[in-house]
Protein backbone atom coordinates (compact mmCIF):
# COMPACT_ATOMS: atom_id res chain seq x y z
CA UNK A 1 0.00 0.00 0.00
CA UNK A 2 1.18 3.49 -0.66
CA UNK A 3 1.63 5.87 2.17
CA UNK A 4 -0.09 9.26 2.26
CA UNK A 5 0.02 12.15 4.69
CA UNK A 6 0.00 12.36 8.50
CA UNK A 7 -2.92 11.82 10.86
CA UNK A 8 -4.04 13.42 14.02
CA UNK A 9 -6.56 12.81 16.63
CA UNK A 10 -9.58 14.10 18.28
CA UNK A 11 -11.09 15.92 21.13
CA UNK A 12 -13.71 15.35 23.68
CA UNK A 13 -14.17 16.29 27.29
CA UNK A 14 -11.54 15.28 29.84
CA UNK A 15 -13.36 12.06 30.53
CA UNK A 16 -13.37 10.61 27.05
CA UNK A 17 -10.16 8.72 27.76
CA UNK A 18 -12.08 6.50 30.09
CA UNK A 19 -15.21 5.83 28.06
CA UNK A 20 -13.58 4.36 24.99
CA UNK A 21 -13.45 1.01 26.71
CA UNK A 22 -15.30 -2.09 25.40
CA UNK A 23 -14.64 -5.55 24.10
CA UNK A 24 -15.30 -9.18 23.87
CA UNK A 25 -13.97 -11.93 21.86
CA UNK A 26 -12.26 -14.99 20.85
CA UNK A 27 -12.40 -18.57 21.86
CA UNK A 28 -10.19 -19.58 24.76
CA UNK A 29 -10.42 -23.07 26.13
CA UNK A 30 -10.34 -23.66 29.85
CA UNK A 31 -9.46 -26.71 31.89
CA UNK A 32 -12.17 -28.60 33.72
CA UNK A 33 -11.63 -29.52 37.37
CA UNK A 34 -10.14 -33.02 37.55
CA UNK A 35 -12.61 -35.83 38.14
CA UNK A 36 -12.50 -37.44 41.57
CA UNK A 37 -10.62 -40.75 41.80
CA UNK A 38 -12.90 -43.65 42.65
CA UNK A 39 -12.10 -45.47 45.90
CA UNK A 40 -11.63 -49.28 45.41
CA UNK A 41 -14.52 -51.27 46.88
CA UNK A 42 -13.66 -54.21 49.15
CA UNK A 43 -14.70 -57.69 47.98
CA UNK A 44 -16.96 -60.04 49.94
CA UNK A 45 -15.62 -61.57 53.10
CA UNK A 46 -14.52 -65.23 53.08
CA UNK A 47 -15.54 -67.83 55.58
CA UNK A 48 -12.02 -68.06 56.95
CA UNK A 49 -11.48 -66.24 60.21
CA UNK A 50 -7.73 -66.04 60.03
CA UNK A 51 -5.75 -64.24 57.42
CA UNK A 52 -4.21 -66.59 54.85
CA UNK A 53 -0.48 -66.76 54.38
CA UNK A 54 0.22 -64.19 51.70
CA UNK A 55 3.12 -66.23 50.35
CA UNK A 56 0.89 -69.26 49.81
CA UNK A 57 -2.20 -67.49 48.57
CA UNK A 58 -2.84 -66.81 44.93
CA UNK A 59 -4.65 -63.64 43.92
CA UNK A 60 -8.31 -64.18 42.94
CA UNK A 61 -8.44 -65.09 39.27
CA UNK A 62 -10.77 -62.29 38.23
CA UNK A 63 -9.15 -59.37 40.07
CA UNK A 64 -5.95 -57.46 39.68
CA UNK A 65 -3.91 -55.64 42.22
CA UNK A 66 -4.60 -51.84 41.97
CA UNK A 67 -1.94 -50.12 39.91
CA UNK A 68 0.57 -47.99 41.71
CA UNK A 69 0.00 -44.24 41.31
CA UNK A 70 2.67 -42.43 39.33
CA UNK A 71 3.57 -39.32 41.34
CA UNK A 72 4.12 -37.45 38.06
CA UNK A 73 0.45 -38.04 37.20
CA UNK A 74 -0.91 -36.94 40.55
CA UNK A 75 -3.18 -33.89 40.43
CA UNK A 76 -2.13 -31.04 42.70
CA UNK A 77 -4.62 -30.11 45.36
CA UNK A 78 -6.02 -26.61 44.94
CA UNK A 79 -4.78 -24.38 47.74
CA UNK A 80 -4.98 -20.74 48.79
CA UNK A 81 -1.72 -20.00 47.03
CA UNK A 82 -1.59 -16.18 47.12
CA UNK A 83 -3.56 -13.02 47.87
CA UNK A 84 -6.93 -13.31 46.13
CA UNK A 85 -6.49 -17.03 45.42
CA UNK A 86 -8.66 -19.42 47.45
CA UNK A 87 -9.12 -23.16 47.02
CA UNK A 88 -11.91 -22.61 44.49
CA UNK A 89 -11.81 -18.97 43.31
CA UNK A 90 -9.48 -16.37 41.86
CA UNK A 91 -10.53 -12.84 42.77
CA UNK A 92 -9.70 -10.15 40.20
CA UNK A 93 -10.19 -6.37 40.24
CA UNK A 94 -11.45 -4.60 37.14
CA UNK A 95 -11.10 -0.82 37.03
CA UNK A 96 -14.10 1.00 35.54
CA UNK A 97 -14.84 4.69 35.03
CA UNK A 98 -17.82 5.95 37.03
CA UNK A 99 -19.84 7.73 34.34
CA UNK A 100 -22.66 9.01 36.57
CA UNK A 101 -20.75 12.13 37.73
CA UNK A 102 -20.01 12.98 34.09
CA UNK A 103 -23.69 12.98 33.20
CA UNK A 104 -24.49 14.88 36.39
CA UNK A 105 -22.07 17.57 35.23
CA UNK A 106 -24.10 17.98 32.04
CA UNK A 107 -21.62 16.24 29.74
CA UNK A 108 -23.33 14.23 27.02
CA UNK A 109 -22.52 10.54 26.66
CA UNK A 110 -24.19 7.86 24.56
CA UNK A 111 -27.01 6.39 26.65
CA UNK A 112 -25.62 2.88 26.20
CA UNK A 113 -22.34 3.86 27.88
CA UNK A 114 -22.95 3.28 31.58
CA UNK A 115 -20.73 2.16 34.42
CA UNK A 116 -22.81 -1.00 34.74
CA UNK A 117 -22.40 -1.83 31.07
CA UNK A 118 -18.64 -1.25 31.09
CA UNK A 119 -18.41 -3.76 33.93
CA UNK A 120 -20.66 -6.19 32.06
CA UNK A 121 -18.11 -6.19 29.23
CA UNK A 122 -15.67 -7.84 31.62
CA UNK A 123 -18.26 -10.01 33.36
CA UNK A 124 -19.20 -11.86 30.17
CA UNK A 125 -15.66 -13.15 30.02
CA UNK A 126 -15.74 -14.40 33.62
CA UNK A 127 -19.06 -16.08 32.88
CA UNK A 128 -17.54 -17.75 29.85
CA UNK A 129 -14.59 -19.13 31.80
CA UNK A 130 -16.74 -20.20 34.74
CA UNK A 131 -19.31 -21.96 32.56
CA UNK A 132 -16.44 -23.98 31.09
CA UNK A 133 -15.24 -25.06 34.54
CA UNK A 134 -13.13 -22.06 35.44
CA UNK A 135 -9.42 -21.59 34.86
CA UNK A 136 -7.44 -24.59 36.12
CA UNK A 137 -10.48 -25.58 38.16
CA UNK A 138 -11.04 -22.22 39.85
CA UNK A 139 -13.94 -19.88 39.26
CA UNK A 140 -13.12 -16.27 38.38
CA UNK A 141 -14.80 -13.61 40.55
CA UNK A 142 -14.58 -9.98 39.44
CA UNK A 143 -14.67 -7.00 41.79
CA UNK A 144 -15.45 -3.60 40.28
CA UNK A 145 -13.29 -0.68 41.45
CA UNK A 146 -14.16 2.75 40.08
CA UNK A 147 -12.86 6.26 39.67
CA UNK A 148 -14.55 9.54 38.78
CA UNK A 149 -12.97 10.90 35.56
CA UNK A 150 -13.72 14.45 36.76
CA UNK A 151 -11.98 13.98 40.12
CA UNK A 152 -8.34 12.76 40.05
CA UNK A 153 -8.45 12.28 43.83
CA UNK A 154 -10.75 9.28 43.33
CA UNK A 155 -7.81 7.29 42.02
CA UNK A 156 -6.69 7.05 45.66
CA UNK A 157 -10.06 5.51 46.49
CA UNK A 158 -9.68 3.09 43.58
CA UNK A 159 -6.23 2.04 44.75
CA UNK A 160 -7.48 1.44 48.29
CA UNK A 161 -10.40 -0.64 47.03
CA UNK A 162 -8.10 -2.75 44.88
CA UNK A 163 -5.28 -3.27 47.36
CA UNK A 164 -6.57 -2.75 50.92
CA UNK A 165 -10.34 -3.11 51.12
CA UNK A 166 -10.49 -6.40 49.21
CA UNK A 167 -8.31 -9.50 48.84
CA UNK A 168 -7.64 -9.36 45.07
CA UNK A 169 -5.01 -11.15 43.01
CA UNK A 170 -4.52 -8.77 40.04
CA UNK A 171 -6.20 -5.86 38.25
CA UNK A 172 -7.43 -5.41 34.67
CA UNK A 173 -8.14 -2.10 32.95
CA UNK A 174 -8.84 -1.17 29.34
CA UNK A 175 -7.67 2.43 29.65
CA UNK A 176 -7.88 5.50 31.83
CA UNK A 177 -5.74 4.58 34.84
CA UNK A 178 -3.26 7.32 35.69
CA UNK A 179 0.42 6.79 36.34
CA UNK A 180 -0.04 7.74 40.00
CA UNK A 181 -2.81 5.18 40.49
CA UNK A 182 -0.69 2.50 38.84
CA UNK A 183 2.25 3.36 41.09
CA UNK A 184 0.00 2.97 44.14
CA UNK A 185 -1.22 -0.43 42.91
CA UNK A 186 2.32 -1.57 42.07
CA UNK A 187 3.54 -0.58 45.53
CA UNK A 188 1.16 -3.18 46.96
CA UNK A 189 2.68 -5.90 44.76
CA UNK A 190 -0.43 -6.28 42.59
CA UNK A 191 0.09 -7.05 38.86
CA UNK A 192 -1.61 -4.78 36.28
CA UNK A 193 -2.78 -5.80 32.79
CA UNK A 194 -3.54 -2.56 30.92
CA UNK A 195 -4.94 -1.88 27.46
CA UNK A 196 -3.08 1.28 26.52
CA UNK A 197 0.35 2.88 26.62
CA UNK A 198 2.32 3.82 29.75
CA UNK A 199 5.64 5.33 30.73
CA UNK A 200 8.81 3.26 30.63
CA UNK A 201 9.19 3.52 34.42
CA UNK A 202 5.98 1.60 35.06
CA UNK A 203 6.97 -1.24 32.76
CA UNK A 204 10.32 -1.43 34.53
CA UNK A 205 8.50 -2.36 37.75
CA UNK A 206 8.03 -5.92 36.49
CA UNK A 207 4.35 -5.82 37.50
CA UNK A 208 2.81 -4.10 34.47
CA UNK A 209 1.98 -5.60 31.08
CA UNK A 210 0.32 -3.47 28.40
CA UNK A 211 -1.14 -3.99 24.96
CA UNK A 212 0.36 -0.70 23.77
CA UNK A 213 4.06 0.08 23.58
CA UNK A 214 5.55 2.51 26.13
CA UNK A 215 5.36 6.16 25.14
CA UNK A 216 9.06 6.44 24.34
CA UNK A 217 8.84 3.54 21.87
CA UNK A 218 5.70 4.97 20.27
CA UNK A 219 7.28 8.41 19.99
CA UNK A 220 10.44 7.14 18.33
CA UNK A 221 8.47 4.83 16.01
CA UNK A 222 6.23 7.74 15.00
CA UNK A 223 9.14 10.08 14.28
CA UNK A 224 10.95 7.42 12.25
CA UNK A 225 7.82 6.59 10.25
CA UNK A 226 7.34 10.28 9.41
CA UNK A 227 11.01 10.76 8.53
CA UNK A 228 10.93 7.82 6.11
CA UNK A 229 8.55 9.66 3.77
CA UNK A 230 8.85 13.37 4.53
CA UNK A 231 10.38 15.91 2.17
CA UNK A 232 11.56 17.98 5.14
CA UNK A 233 15.34 17.71 5.03
CA UNK A 234 17.55 17.24 8.11
CA UNK A 235 18.72 20.56 9.49
CA UNK A 236 15.21 22.01 9.50
CA UNK A 237 13.55 23.01 12.77
CA UNK A 238 10.76 20.76 14.04
CA UNK A 239 8.45 21.61 16.92
CA UNK A 240 7.45 19.13 19.65
CA UNK A 241 4.41 19.88 21.80
CA UNK A 242 4.75 18.13 25.16
CA UNK A 243 3.53 18.75 28.72
CA UNK A 244 4.70 18.55 32.31
CA UNK A 245 2.72 15.36 32.89
CA UNK A 246 5.37 12.67 33.52
CA UNK A 247 3.89 10.36 30.86
CA UNK A 248 3.81 13.06 28.17
CA UNK A 249 7.18 14.45 29.24
CA UNK A 250 8.64 11.00 28.51
CA UNK A 251 7.07 11.11 25.06
CA UNK A 252 8.23 14.64 24.29
CA UNK A 253 11.80 13.92 25.30
CA UNK A 254 11.84 10.71 23.25
CA UNK A 255 10.51 12.49 20.15
CA UNK A 256 13.07 15.26 20.59
CA UNK A 257 15.91 12.75 20.89
CA UNK A 258 14.78 10.81 17.81
CA UNK A 259 14.55 13.99 15.71
CA UNK A 260 17.96 15.20 16.82
CA UNK A 261 19.45 11.80 16.00
CA UNK A 262 18.05 12.22 12.49
CA UNK A 263 19.73 15.61 12.19
CA UNK A 264 16.82 17.99 12.86
CA UNK A 265 16.81 21.04 15.11
CA UNK A 266 14.07 20.75 17.75
CA UNK A 267 11.93 23.34 19.50
CA UNK A 268 10.30 21.67 22.53
CA UNK A 269 7.38 23.30 24.38
CA UNK A 270 5.76 21.87 27.51
CA UNK A 271 2.24 22.91 28.43
CA UNK A 272 0.99 22.77 32.03
CA UNK A 273 -1.39 19.82 32.20
CA UNK A 274 -0.96 19.35 35.95
CA UNK A 275 -2.63 22.62 36.88
CA UNK A 276 -6.14 21.23 36.54
CA UNK A 277 -7.25 23.99 34.16
CA UNK A 278 -7.99 22.34 30.82
CA UNK A 279 -8.98 25.63 29.18
CA UNK A 280 -5.66 27.21 30.13
CA UNK A 281 -3.79 24.18 28.83
CA UNK A 282 -5.57 24.51 25.49
CA UNK A 283 -4.64 28.18 25.34
CA UNK A 284 -1.00 27.25 25.88
CA UNK A 285 -1.27 24.76 23.02
CA UNK A 286 -2.63 27.45 20.73
CA UNK A 287 0.16 29.85 21.72
CA UNK A 288 2.73 27.12 21.00
CA UNK A 289 1.91 27.28 17.28
CA UNK A 290 3.05 30.88 17.01
CA UNK A 291 6.12 30.15 19.12
CA UNK A 292 7.10 27.26 16.86
CA UNK A 293 6.72 29.41 13.77
CA UNK A 294 8.71 32.21 15.36
CA UNK A 295 11.51 29.71 15.93
CA UNK A 296 11.41 28.66 12.28
CA UNK A 297 9.64 25.31 12.69
CA UNK A 298 8.33 23.84 9.44
CA UNK A 299 6.57 20.88 11.04
CA UNK A 300 5.46 19.86 14.53
CA UNK A 301 4.75 16.73 16.53
CA UNK A 302 1.97 16.60 19.12
CA UNK A 303 2.37 14.19 22.04
CA UNK A 304 -0.29 15.66 24.33
CA UNK A 305 -3.71 13.99 24.97
CA UNK A 306 -6.52 14.75 22.56
CA UNK A 307 -8.50 16.31 25.42
CA UNK A 308 -5.89 19.09 25.58
CA UNK A 309 -5.43 19.74 21.87
CA UNK A 310 -8.35 21.89 20.75
CA UNK A 311 -6.34 25.09 20.95
CA UNK A 312 -3.39 23.65 19.05
CA UNK A 313 -5.60 22.15 16.33
CA UNK A 314 -7.43 25.38 15.74
CA UNK A 315 -4.27 27.50 15.68
CA UNK A 316 -2.31 25.06 13.50
CA UNK A 317 -5.01 24.50 10.87
CA UNK A 318 -3.63 25.86 7.58
CA UNK A 319 -0.79 27.45 9.53
CA UNK A 320 1.64 24.70 10.59
CA UNK A 321 1.70 21.04 9.42
CA UNK A 322 1.93 18.54 12.24
CA UNK A 323 1.76 14.85 13.13
CA UNK A 324 0.13 13.26 16.16
CA UNK A 325 2.11 10.65 18.04
CA UNK A 326 0.20 7.84 19.77
CA UNK A 327 1.58 8.65 23.20
CA UNK A 328 -1.46 9.24 25.41
CA UNK A 329 -4.46 7.19 26.46
CA UNK A 330 -6.88 6.68 23.56
CA UNK A 331 -4.80 9.14 21.56
CA UNK A 332 -5.60 7.74 18.12
CA UNK A 333 -8.48 5.40 18.94
CA UNK A 334 -11.66 5.56 16.89
CA UNK A 335 -13.66 6.93 19.82
CA UNK A 336 -11.32 9.86 20.42
CA UNK A 337 -10.89 10.65 16.72
CA UNK A 338 -14.66 10.73 16.25
CA UNK A 339 -14.64 13.81 18.53
CA UNK A 340 -12.05 15.75 16.54
CA UNK A 341 -12.95 19.30 15.45
CA UNK A 342 -13.25 20.22 11.78
CA UNK A 343 -9.86 21.94 11.93
CA UNK A 344 -8.17 18.56 12.53
CA UNK A 345 -9.46 16.95 9.33
CA UNK A 346 -6.64 15.85 7.03
CA UNK A 347 -4.05 15.61 9.80
CA UNK A 348 -2.27 12.35 10.55
CA UNK A 349 -1.25 10.11 13.43
CA UNK A 350 1.28 7.30 13.65
CA UNK A 351 -0.40 4.66 15.78
CA UNK A 352 -0.48 1.01 16.78
CA UNK A 353 -4.29 1.14 16.64
CA UNK A 354 -6.25 -0.42 13.82
CA UNK A 355 -9.12 1.29 11.99
CA UNK A 356 -12.05 0.26 9.84
CA UNK A 357 -11.11 1.70 6.47
CA UNK A 358 -7.90 1.45 4.53
CA UNK A 359 -6.80 3.45 1.48
CA UNK A 360 -4.87 1.89 -1.36
CA UNK A 361 -3.83 4.01 -4.37
CA UNK A 362 -6.36 6.64 -3.36
CA UNK A 363 -9.26 4.20 -2.99
CA UNK A 364 -10.72 3.55 0.47
CA UNK A 365 -12.49 0.35 1.50
CA UNK A 366 -13.36 -1.59 4.61
CA UNK A 367 -10.46 -3.74 5.70
CA UNK A 368 -10.68 -7.48 6.16
CA UNK A 369 -10.80 -8.81 9.70
CA UNK A 370 -8.56 -11.55 11.04
CA UNK A 371 -10.01 -14.80 12.36
CA UNK A 372 -9.32 -13.65 15.91
CA UNK A 373 -11.18 -10.38 15.29
CA UNK A 374 -14.14 -12.25 13.83
CA UNK A 375 -14.26 -14.41 16.96
CA UNK A 376 -14.08 -11.30 19.16
CA UNK A 377 -16.95 -9.71 17.25
CA UNK A 378 -19.07 -12.88 17.38
CA UNK A 379 -18.62 -13.18 21.15
CA UNK A 380 -19.53 -9.52 21.60
CA UNK A 381 -22.67 -9.85 19.47
CA UNK A 382 -23.75 -12.98 21.35
CA UNK A 383 -23.72 -11.00 24.57
CA UNK A 384 -24.63 -7.46 23.55
CA UNK A 385 -26.58 -7.36 20.27
CA UNK A 386 -29.83 -7.28 22.25
CA UNK A 387 -28.50 -4.49 24.45
CA UNK A 388 -27.53 -2.36 21.45
CA UNK A 389 -30.48 -3.34 19.30
CA UNK A 390 -28.43 -5.03 16.60
CA UNK A 391 -25.12 -6.59 15.68
CA UNK A 392 -21.93 -4.51 15.91
CA UNK A 393 -20.69 -2.61 12.85
CA UNK A 394 -17.04 -2.01 12.04
CA UNK A 395 -15.75 1.44 12.93
CA UNK A 396 -18.81 2.81 14.75
CA UNK A 397 -17.56 4.72 17.84
CA UNK A 398 -18.05 2.95 21.14
CA UNK A 399 -21.55 3.13 22.56
CA UNK A 400 -23.03 5.09 19.68
CA UNK A 401 -25.99 4.37 17.38
CA UNK A 402 -25.89 7.19 14.81
CA UNK A 403 -28.29 7.66 11.90
CA UNK A 404 -27.15 8.73 8.45
CA UNK A 405 -28.88 11.28 6.23
CA UNK A 406 -31.14 8.56 4.85
CA UNK A 407 -32.18 7.23 8.24
CA UNK A 408 -29.91 4.16 8.25
CA UNK A 409 -28.92 3.18 11.78
CA UNK A 410 -25.39 2.21 12.72
CA UNK A 411 -24.66 0.04 15.78
CA UNK A 412 -21.68 0.52 18.12
CA UNK A 413 -18.64 -1.54 17.19
CA UNK A 414 -17.20 -4.03 19.65
CA UNK A 415 -14.17 -2.76 21.56
CA UNK A 416 -11.14 -4.92 20.77
CA UNK A 417 -9.18 -3.99 23.88
CA UNK A 418 -11.12 -6.17 26.31
CA UNK A 419 -11.06 -9.11 23.93
CA UNK A 420 -7.28 -8.90 23.64
CA UNK A 421 -6.73 -8.43 27.38
CA UNK A 422 -9.18 -11.16 28.41
CA UNK A 423 -7.45 -13.61 26.09
CA UNK A 424 -4.01 -12.70 27.47
CA UNK A 425 -5.29 -13.03 31.04
CA UNK A 426 -6.87 -16.45 30.45
CA UNK A 427 -3.76 -17.82 28.77
CA UNK A 428 -1.45 -16.44 31.48
CA UNK A 429 -3.58 -17.78 34.34
CA UNK A 430 -3.77 -21.19 32.67
CA UNK A 431 0.01 -21.31 32.29
CA UNK A 432 0.65 -19.96 35.80
CA UNK A 433 -0.02 -23.37 37.36
CA UNK A 434 -2.74 -25.09 39.35
CA UNK A 435 -1.84 -22.99 42.39
CA UNK A 436 -0.76 -19.67 40.86
CA UNK A 437 1.09 -16.89 42.56
CA UNK A 438 1.50 -13.34 41.38
CA UNK A 439 5.06 -14.24 40.44
CA UNK A 440 4.07 -17.29 38.38
CA UNK A 441 1.25 -15.32 36.73
CA UNK A 442 3.62 -12.56 35.60
CA UNK A 443 6.20 -15.09 34.46
CA UNK A 444 3.59 -16.96 32.46
CA UNK A 445 2.29 -13.78 30.84
CA UNK A 446 5.77 -12.62 29.85
CA UNK A 447 6.47 -15.98 28.25
CA UNK A 448 3.37 -16.15 26.05
CA UNK A 449 5.42 -15.20 22.99
CA UNK A 450 3.31 -14.39 19.92
CA UNK A 451 -0.31 -13.57 20.71
CA UNK A 452 -3.39 -12.42 18.82
CA UNK A 453 -4.28 -8.73 19.00
CA UNK A 454 -7.65 -7.42 17.86
CA UNK A 455 -7.74 -4.27 15.72
CA UNK A 456 -4.14 -3.23 16.08
CA UNK A 457 -0.43 -3.86 15.57
CA UNK A 458 -1.01 -5.91 12.39
CA UNK A 459 -3.12 -8.49 14.22
CA UNK A 460 -0.23 -9.92 16.22
CA UNK A 461 1.57 -9.05 19.42
CA UNK A 462 4.60 -10.36 21.25
CA UNK A 463 5.20 -10.76 24.99
CA UNK A 464 8.61 -11.83 26.31
CA UNK A 465 10.52 -11.30 29.57
CA UNK A 466 12.33 -8.39 27.89
CA UNK A 467 9.19 -6.99 26.21
CA UNK A 468 6.24 -6.48 28.59
CA UNK A 469 4.03 -4.89 25.92
CA UNK A 470 2.21 -6.55 23.05
CA UNK A 471 2.48 -3.97 20.24
CA UNK A 472 4.87 -4.79 17.41
CA UNK A 473 4.00 -2.33 14.62
CA UNK A 474 2.61 1.12 13.81
CA UNK A 475 0.83 2.60 10.83
CA UNK A 476 -0.09 6.07 9.62
CA UNK A 477 -3.74 7.09 9.57
CA UNK A 478 -5.37 10.27 8.26
CA UNK A 479 -8.35 11.93 9.92
CA UNK A 480 -11.47 12.19 7.76
CA UNK A 481 -14.66 14.09 8.62
CA UNK A 482 -18.24 12.92 8.21
CA UNK A 483 -21.52 13.62 10.00
CA UNK A 484 -25.24 12.96 9.81
CA UNK A 485 -25.51 15.14 6.68
CA UNK A 486 -22.82 13.27 4.74
CA UNK A 487 -24.19 11.25 1.83
CA UNK A 488 -22.74 7.76 1.34
CA UNK A 489 -20.64 7.35 -1.78
CA UNK A 490 -20.95 4.66 -4.42
CA UNK A 491 -18.39 2.70 -2.35
CA UNK A 492 -20.78 2.73 0.61
CA UNK A 493 -18.41 4.89 2.64
CA UNK A 494 -18.92 8.35 4.08
CA UNK A 495 -15.97 10.44 2.93
CA UNK A 496 -13.81 7.40 3.56
CA UNK A 497 -15.44 6.50 6.89
CA UNK A 498 -17.50 3.40 7.54
CA UNK A 499 -20.42 5.55 8.71
CA UNK A 500 -21.55 9.14 9.36
CA UNK A 501 -18.88 10.05 11.92
CA UNK A 502 -15.30 11.28 11.97
CA UNK A 503 -12.81 8.49 11.51
CA UNK A 504 -9.22 7.63 10.63
CA UNK A 505 -8.36 6.12 7.27
CA UNK A 506 -5.25 3.93 7.15
CA UNK A 507 -2.80 5.32 4.58
CA UNK A 508 0.33 3.22 5.13
CA UNK A 509 1.54 -0.31 5.63
CA UNK A 510 2.33 -1.62 9.08
CA UNK A 511 5.87 -0.72 10.08
CA UNK A 512 7.67 -2.87 12.69
CA UNK A 513 8.67 -0.99 15.82
CA UNK A 514 11.82 -1.46 17.82
CA UNK A 515 12.18 -1.13 21.50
Amino acid sequence: MKRRSRLMVAVFAGMALTTAACSSGSDGSTDEAPAETATPVAGPETEETSAPDVADTDAPPDTEAPPETDPAEAVDELTASDIGITEDTVHIAVAIADLDPIRAAGISLPETLTTEHLFARWQVWADRWNDAGGINGRQVALTQVVWNPLDPATFDTLCAAATLDNELFAILNGNGLTASSMECIIDSGMPILYGDTVGDDLLASGLVVTSGAPVSVNAVAGVNAWAATTEVAPGATIGVLSSNSPLIAFAGDAAKGALEELGYEVALIQTNSLGGDNAATNEEGAAAVNTFKAQGAVHAFMTTPFTENIGFWQAAAGNLPYTILDTAASQCAAFGLSRAPAEASGSECVTASGHATIETDGVAALREETQFELECRAFWDTNFSEYFGGSSMMGVPSGQKPLDVNGKEFISDYDPTYCTLATIFEQAMTNAGVNPTRESYMEAMLNLGEIDVANGTDGKGLLTPDKPYAATAVQTVRLASADSATQPGTDGLYNGCSGPYNCAVVVSDWIPIEG
